[in-house]
């Protein structure tokens, strides 16, 4: 495989595993992929999240596939001039939620297997 290959195929799979979420006109629910069968096998990486004014996120994150699978959410920016929005992060098994209230906010989360669940890494609620 040239040099070339090899980088495009890192950039698509890397674009594959960030996905951009925006609220539209009311509150979004959406359950993160994690490998399973059911999520034909992609990986929601890295999640970005920008609530549009007054609308809520929830994730859920169901659970991972193998030990020491990370995924981050990042509560990306606000809506212009609003400050009400709100990310849920809600993991199926582990830590059980956590609330990222403005922009600049973020948890990041990895996998320890079924007894465990998700824990924790770092966290900035603001």
């Amino acid at each position: 495989m040239s040099a070339f290959n090899w980088f495009e195929t890192e950039r698509k799979a890397f674009n594959l595993r960030t996905k951009d979420l925006t609220t539209g006109s009311g509150n979004i629910t959406y359950t993160a992929r994690t490998g399973r069968v059911v999520d034909n096998f992609v990986i929601d990486r890295v999640i970005k999240v920008t609530p549009t004014d007054g609308y809520n996120m929830t994730i859920t994150l169901p659970d991972g596939v193998y030990y020491g699978q990370e995924c981050l959410v990042i509560f990306e920016k606000e809506a212009s001039g609003s400050t009400d929005e709100t990310v849920d992060v809600t993991a199926s098994t582990g830590d059980s939620a956590t609330q990222l209230t403005a922009a600049g906010g973020y948890s990041l989360l990895i996998w320890l297997g079924s007894t465990l669940g998700w824990a924790e890494l770092a966290v900035e609620a603001t």
